[in-house]
Order: structure tokens, then sequence, then C-alpha cells
């Protein structure tokens, strides 16, 4: 978080740019925050994309250089790739649904042999 920002004030009747921090010295002499940076908590759906790629089902790929056909080639093998891992952990008896848990995607790669593994993609 950046300690300092700018800001547009009226000062007589005129604009000025003016900085303003937004930290401060306590008494103990600790560095003291007016606005305490979010803490984000992970969502269900980013829970499951982190998992994903933990186990190597998915990589991270810059899609700002490619065509709309590219992209839509690359979101259709991701879902593939997804749908495949979960119809294989439904298979072994894994609740892969709707109300699925975030972490037996994690508890069902680790029961999988390393050669399992790399007939669904992921890493050995």
């Amino acid at each position: 978080m950046k300690t300092e920002r700018k800001i547009l004030v009226c000062e007589n009747g005129k604009l000025v740019l003016r900085k303003v921090s937004l930290t401060y010295k306590d008494s103990n002499g600790e560095t003291a925050y007016l606005f305490e940076p979010e803490k984000k908590a992970e969502s269900y759906y980013e829970r499951i994309e982190n998992n994903f790629l933990l186990i190597g089902l998915l990589r991270k790929a810059d899609m700002s250089k490619l065509s709309n056909e590219e992209v839509q080639a690359l979101m259709l093998k991701k879902h593939e790739k997804e749908e495949n891992f979960l119809r294989a952990g439904r298979a072994k008896g894994y609740r892969f649904g709707v109300d699925m848990n975030p972490d037996d995607i994690l508890r069902f790669y680790i029961s999988l042999s390393p050669e399992e593994r790399v007939a669904l993609d992921c890493k050995p």
C-alpha cells in the first residue's frame, strides 16, 4: 500500500494538487496506517482455480496479445482439462459437483499415482 496519495483540493477558489500522508508514527514510534490495507478473502472460485494451478492442471497465460479465436480455443481447452479431472475424481468417489470442497481437488491429486497425474495433464 502506498503511504502517500496525491489529491486535488480547492484552496481559495483554485484547484491545487497536494500530497497526503496515510501513515503516522504512534507513541511507541511504530508506523501506523490511517486506513488498514484490505485483506481480501479468497473466494470459492479463486480457491478452486488456485488449486488447479498448484497441481499443474492449469497455467497462467498472457492473453492480451491473442486474437478472440485463440482466447476462445484456450478457454475451451481449459474447461476440457478441468472437466476431465473432475470426471476422474467423481469416478473415484470424490464429490466434485456444485457444492464441492476446493481442498478435495488437492486430496484427489495426492491420491493419484504419477502415471495417473500425467494422464490427466497434471504435474507428476
